[in-house]
C-alpha cells in the first residue's frame, strides 16, 4: 500500500525564458514506518513529519534530487543531508541500529536541489582587498590550497557542503544560495563539494500511465493516458473548451509531450512523479496537445555525434554517460548528425542541460530537423536509465485488464495465478520478469510467452483463445542461451547448435526436422511456425528425447531465446551475508578491486547481467578474471568490456558463478589473515563450500 503526501505543500518552480532548466520531479521514498511494509512517497517540502512513526529498520530511498531531513518542525534544529541513493535512517541520524530503542520521528523534510543549474561559489579574503575572489564550479579537498586568508564564502548558485576535514570527511555545514555571506574559519572548514543532481530516469518503463490536470496543482478536470495520444483536445467532451494542461502526474513510464498535435512541436521529457504547473516541465505555456511513451533499452545506451558529412570529421562517441558540456568534451559546437546505437538520448540547446530538448531514439538522425531542431546547435546530452525499484518491490509483476488496450478493472499479479472465472483478463502490462500464459487450445492447454512489454489484446500475446486459464512467472536465469536440435530421437543424430533466433529451421539453409531437444543453458521459446508465428512452447535447460510426444507437434518451424529481463541486483555471499562491493578508484581502473562489504546502498554493489558479463552499475565495467589464468587463486576485479572468455559467467541454480575459462573455476573469497581476505578470486569447485555460494538479489 502507499501512503500519498500529495497535497501536503504546493512551491513554484523558478522560471527563466531565455534560459531553460530541466526541472525533475522530486521524489523520496521511506520504507517500513511503525514496523510495516508499507511506503511512504513524498514529492514536495513537508513542514511537520512528526505525526510519522519510523522504526529503526526504516530505509530511505531517494529517487530524484537532493533533501534535507530536520530534527523539528519548520525546517528548524540538527540538519542531515541527502543525495540520491539508499540509506538506513539509523545511519542518517547517526544511531547504532542495536543499541536503538523504540521509533523515531522527523521534524521536517525540504528538498533542497531540483534543477542541473551549474553550481559556483565565490571565496574571497576578510583580511585584504588587493585579492582577488576566487570562483568555483567544483569541490575542492584542501581549503588550503587556495591561499586565502580567513576567506568569505557566497554561494551564487546551487547547494554546497562544507566540511570540518580535508577529502569531505568531518562534520558538515549546508550552503545554499541567496544565504549571506558566512565568514569560514581555517579550522573549521578543510574541504566543500557542490551536491549534484543525479541523470534522467525511469524505474517501471513497462507501466505507462499519466494523467493530465485541467488546473495547476491537480485541480480541475482530468484524464488517466495508458498509450499514446496524438491529440489530447479530442479526449474531452468538449474539445473547443481545452484551455491547456494545468499540471501532470506522471504514474509510470517516460514520457514525450509536444505543444503540437501528432508529436510536433517543442519537446518536453515527463519522468515518474509530480509537476504542478508548465513550468515545472520547462514548459513556455500550457499547451500540450499530444504525448507518448518512450520504449528502449534503458540499461545500455550509446550514441554517435558527427560534426561533418566527411568521412575523415570529427566524431565522438558517447556511451551510458552524462555530457554536460560537449565542447568541454572535444566536440564542436555543430552536430550535423547523430546515430543513437541503443537507449534513448536527451539532446540540449544548451550546456548543462538547458534550453529546449530533443529526444532522440534508436536510428538515424540525418540532419536537425529529423531530431526537431532549428539549428544544428547541440551543447549537451545524456540518456535515460533505469532506475533499481528497490528492495521491497516484486520481482515478477503483471497488470491485468477486463478490457483491451489497458481498460476497464485491472488485477496486478505477483505470483501464480489460477482463478480468472469472475475477472477475464483482456490485455496485460508486464512490468517485471517474464509470465507463461496457460489458454484453453483446441485440444488442449497451450501456452504463451510474456516477456517484458505491453500486449494491447490477446492476440499481440499470440494467444489464439478467448480465455486465459492461468499466469505463471518464469524463473530468472542468468546465462546465455545454448541449444542442441537433433534430428534424431534420444539426443542422438545429426545436431544443429544454435545460440541465437532462427527464425527457420525448415529453410533451404538447414532444412532441419527437430526429433530430440538439449537445451544447455537460457530459456528458449519454440515456435511451430517460422518467423516466430503459431503456437509457443517455453524451454527450460533439460533434455527432450522426443519432441513430438512431448510438444504434440511434428517439428520446430523457429524459435529464439528468451530476452533478458531489464534488472539490477546485488550479489551477496551465502557465507558471511555481504555483497560483492566494487572498491578503490572508480576513475582508474588499475586502482580497483572487487570484495565483500556490508550492504551501504550504493551503486558500488548494484550489477546487472548482459550476454554472459556481469556488469558493475557504477562505471559499466565487467567481471574479468586478470590475466585470463584458468587456475584457482587467479584474481577477479572490474575491467573494460572487451567479450572475451574471461570476462563471462554462468549463475548456477545451486548458488555457484561459474567462469567460461573452465566449468571447474567458480567465484569464491579468497581469504586468510591477510588485507586482501575479502577479495575476489576464481577457485575450484566445491559443493560443499559455502562462500562459493551466491544470491542474486533483484532490485
Amino acid at each position: 500500500s502507499i501512503i500519498d503526501t500529495r497535497g501536503i505543500e504546493n512551491e513554484c518552480t523558478e522560471f527563466d525564458l531565455h534560459y531553460l532548466h530541466y526541472c525533475m520531479s522530486l521524489q523520496m521514498l521511506i520504507y517500513d514506518f511503525h514496523g510495516n511494509t508499507n511506503k511512504l512517497e513524498i514529492y514536495r517540502d513537508v513542514v511537520d513529519a512528526t505525526l510519522w512513526m519510523f522504526s529503526k529498520e526504516a530505509l530511505i530511498t531517494v529517487i530524484r534530487g537532493c533533501w534535507i531531513l530536520y530534527e523539528k518542525p519548520t525546517f528548524q534544529g540538527q540538519k542531515y543531508v541527502l543525495e540520491e541513493g539508499e540509506r538506513m535512517l539509523t545511519d542518517i541520524l547517526n544511531l547504532h541500529r542495536e543499541k536503538a530503542q523504540g521509533n523515531f520521528t522527523i521534524g521536517s523534510i525540504r528538498h533542497i536541489m531540483k534543477d542541473c543549474s551549474i553550481p559556483e561559489i565565490e571565496l574571497c579574503s576578510h583580511n585584504s582587498t588587493d585579492h582577488f575572489p576566487i570562483f568555483m564550479q567544483t569541490g575542492i579537498a584542501n581549503l588550503d590550497e587556495l591561499e586565502v586568508e580567513n576567506p568569505i564564502i557566497s554561494v551564487k548558485a546551487g547547494v554546497w557542503l562544507a566540511y570540518s576535514d580535508t577529502n569531505y570527511k568531518g562534520e558538515k555545514t549546508v550552503l545554499e544560495e541567496n544565504q549571506s555571506p558566512c565568514k569560514l574559519s581555517a579550522t573549521d572548514v578543510k574541504s566543500f563539494r557542490p551536491l549534484k543532481m543525479g541523470g534522467l530516469k525511469v524505474q517501471m518503463p513497462m507501466n505507462t500511465m499519466m494523467i493530465i490536470y485541467e488546473r495547476p496543482h491537480f485541480g480541475g478536470w482530468c484524464k488517466n493516458l495508458s498509450e499514446n495520444t496524438d491529440c489530447i483536445p479530442i479526449l474531452l467532451e468538449n474539445s473547443d473548451a481545452f484551455q491547456g494542461i494545468g499540471s501532470i502526474r506522471v504514474i509510470g513510464g517516460i514520457w514525450v509531450a509536444y505543444n503540437k498535435e501528432r508529436y510536433k512541436g517543442r519537446q518536453y521529457l515527463l519522468e515518474e512523479g509530480e509537476y504542478e504547473h508548465w513550468q515545472s516541465w520547462g514548459g513556455v505555456s500550457s499547451d500540450l496537445l499530444s504525448v507518448r511513451f518512450l520504449q528502449a533499452n534503458f540499461m545500455e545506451s550509446e550514441v554517435t555525434l558527427f560534426e561533418t558529412d566527411e568521412e575523415n570529421g570529427k566524431v565522438l562517441d558517447v556511451i551510458n554517460q552524462d555530457i554536460p558540456d560537449l565542447e568541454l568534451a572535444g566536440f564542436g559546437l555543430v552536430t550535423r548528425s547523430v546515430v543513437v546505437k541503443s537507449g534513448v538520448w536527451v539532446a540540449y540547446q544548451q550546456k548543462y542541460f538547458c534550453g529546449e530538448q530533443y529526444i532522440l531514439e534508436k536510428g538515424k538522425y540525418k540532419c536537425f530537423l529529423d531530431w526537431g531542431g532549428t539549428s544544428e546547435t547541440i551543447m549537451s546530452i545524456r540518456p535515460i536509465k533505469l532506475e533499481p525499484l528497490g528492495d521491497h518491490q516484486p520481482i515478477h509483476w503483471i497488470k491485468a485488464f477486463d478490457n483491451i488496450h489497458f481498460q476497464g478493472s485491472c488485477i496486478d499479479f505477483t505470483t501464480e495465478a489460477a482463478d480468472f472465472t469472475s475477472f477475464i483478463p483482456c490485455s496485460f502490462k508486464v512490468l517485471r520478469g517474464c509470465w507463461l500464459l496457460y489458454y484453453q487450445g483446441k485440444a488442449a492447454v497451450e501456452q504463451c510467452v510474456l516477456e517484458e512489454d505491453l500486449y494491447p489484446d490477446l492476440a499481440s500475446c499470440g494467444c489464439s483463445a478467448t480465455k486465459v486459464k492461468s499466469l505463471k512467472p518464469v524463473e530468472h536465469v542468468f546465462a546465455e542461451p545454448l541449444i542442441s536440435l537433433f534430428a534424431l530421437e534420444n539426443c542422438e543424430g545429426k545436431e544443429l547448435h544454435l545460440q541465437e533466433a532462427t527464425s527457420s529451421v525448415l529453410n533451404k539453409e538447414f532444412h532441419f526436422l527437430t526429433q530430440s531437444i538439449w537445451v544447455k543453458s537460457g530459456i528458449w521459446i519454440a515456435y511451430e511456425g517460422c518467423n516466430f508465428l503459431g503456437k509457443q512452447f517455453l524451454l527450460e535447460p533439460s533434455k527432450i528425447s522426443n519432441w513430438t510426444q512431448f510438444s504434440g507437434w511434428k517439428t520446430i518451424g523457429s524459435l529464439r531465446p528468451i530476452k533478458q529481463p531489464a534488472m539490477y541486483f546485488r550479489i551477496k555471499n551465502r557465507s558471511q551475508e555481504k555483497y560483492l562491493t566494487v572498491a578503490g578508484s572508480l576513475m582508474d581502473g588499475r586502482a580497483t578491486s572487487v570484495c565483500l562489504f556490508p550492504q551501504n546502498g550504493k551503486n558500488t554493489q548494484i550489477w546487472h547481467y548482459s550476454h554472459g558479463l556481469i556488469k558493475s552499475k557504477v562505471n559499466d565495467a565487467c567481471l574479468d578474471v586478470i590475466g585470463g589464468r584458468d587456475i584457482p587463486g587467479a584474481k577477479v576485479a572490474l575491467w573494460a568490456e572487451h567479450g572475451k572468455p574471461r570476462q563471462k559467467w554462468t549463475h548456477n541454480k545451486d548458488g555457484t558463478i561459474t567462469s567460461y575459462l573452465s566449468d571447474q573455476l567458480v567465484l569464491d573469497i579468497k581469504g586468510g589473515d591477510y588485507y586482501d581476505k575479502n577479495h575476489i578470486i576464481v577457485n575450484q569447485l566445491n559443493i560443499n563450500e559455502l562462500t562459493q555460494k551466491w544470491n542474486f538479489e533483484i532490485l
